[in-house]
């Protein structure tokens, strides 16, 4: 009798519905988006050897710039930190201190890269810390840093761009004016939350600071001898580090130390914000959509008035009207449920396919925008259910 009732007015039932189908599709859109990311980073996040963390100045932000004017005034860090790490740490097992560059452009003959390559200057552990594979050739050695050689290890990317038809171990390229020898290509890693690892290049850490200056901040990669000893060796990192830099107990460190679960907590935290502001956004969807259900309903008693004397006089009790009437808004709701979760999901692999993002639903998602409709429903149907089954049959009968 519900789905009857809502049929017979199509068009009053779609526009009443609307509500509900928008706040809906929000819901699922935005989060099978935002779930979609959120493997994405995870996966993209745990690119650093197991049992790693790093040493960097400044706190990772997401692109956010919250603080950056404090970051300012800390000092950098240096190799002397990276060299008292592995002398005072007994739970680390491999320190490798790295500079970068970004926005580099990189030439063979007449041949050249978008400006977007970020350089490296590492030594033998960057490869290991940071889950870099050699797929021809060698990886930078000591003696390539010992020596300030200029020698290059091509992100796969860069090699296909530049040497598309032949071998380019041995050949030389053009960074920034200075001559460098391919000495190894990388294994194809794709792109990360933040970079694409197949546009990175690495030279020597020595030759870097040649080039590029010694007055960077560097990076410091450590690498614990076991899990066991993860977070023992960051409690040793952080007491040489401070010890290092000269801090008083009373101050907080000016350095950061984050590791690949320490980024995706961090994003965990952020995303739950945006998480709670759809939830929010999908509430109050449907409670507007609550209130043009509710004026439907009124509607819809005062059409059935007669109707409803009827059932009253052969015999209907109160509670078979208000149930008719219940579940004719609840049916309604709900209609409008399904259709939304349908258009999110279609929303959702629309714009994660548009923007090259993966996209994810979260079947928790369905089940709270199914759940919102029926409390909908139920909550915005039951004055326009008590109206009707306190009509008076009587009255009800001689209503025109």
């Amino acid at each position: 009798m519900a789905v009857s009732a809502i049929w017979a007015h199509k068009l009053r039932s779609f526009l009443t519905l609307l509500g509900v189908i928008i706040g809906v599709t929000t819901i699922i859109a935005m989060m099978s988006v935002i779930a979609g990311l959120q493997k994405q980073i995870e996966k993209d996040m745990s690119e650093l050897a197991p049992n790693t963390f790093q040493v960097q100045r400044n706190d990772p932000n997401f692109g956010f710039n919250a603080g950056h004017r404090r970051y300012k005034y800390r000092p950098i860090i240096t190799r002397e930190h990276s060299d008292a790490i592995k002398r005072y740490c007994p739970s680390v097992s491999l320190v490798g201190p790295e500079g970068w560059m970004f926005g580099k452009e990189i030439k063979y003959h007449d041949k050249k890269t978008n400006p977007n390559i970020s350089i490296g200057g590492g030594l033998p552990e960057f490869a290991v810390n940071n889950g870099y594979y050699v797929q021809d050739g060698r990886f930078v050695t000591n003696g390539d840093d010992d020596f300030n050689r200029q020698v290059v290890v091509l992100g796969w990317g860069v090699a296909q761009k530049l040497f598309e038809y032949e071998d380019p171990l041995g050949k030389q390229v053009k960074i920034d004016g200075s001559r460098y020898t391919v000495i190894g290509i990388l294994e194809e890693s794709g792109s990360s939350w933040d970079s694409n690892h197949d546009h990175h290049v690495v030279i020597p850490l020595s030759t870097f600071e040649k080039n590029y200056g010694d007055k960077h901040s560097l990076n410091i990669t450590v690498q614990a001898k076991s899990a066991a000893l993860f977070e023992k060796a960051k409690e040793e990192v952080i007491e040489v580090m401070r010890a290092q830099r000269g801090l008083k107990p009373s101050e907080e460190n000016d350095f950061a130390i984050w590791s690949s679960n320490t980024l995706i907590d961090t994003f965990n935290k952020m995303t739950f914000g945006i998480k709670a502001a759809a939830i929010g956004i999908c509430a109050i969807s449907l409670l507007v959509a609550g209130i043009g259900i509710m004026n439907i309903m009124l509607v819809s008693v005062t059409e059935r008035t007669r109707e409803i004397g009827i059932r009253k006089a052969i015999g209907g009790q109160k509670r078979h009207i208000m149930a008719q009437f219940i579940v004719e808004a609840v049916v309604l709701s709900e209609i409008g449920g399904i259709i939304g979760v349908g258009l999110g999901f279609a929303v959702g692999k629309i714009f994660g396919s548009v923007a090259h993002m993966p996209t994810a639903i979260p079947m928790w998602t369905v089940a709270l925008g199914l759940v919102f409709c029926s409390f909908v429903g139920l909550l915005f149907g039951i004055w326009p259910a008590a109206k009707a089954a306190n009509l008076q049959p009587i009255e009800a009968l001689r209503y025109e």
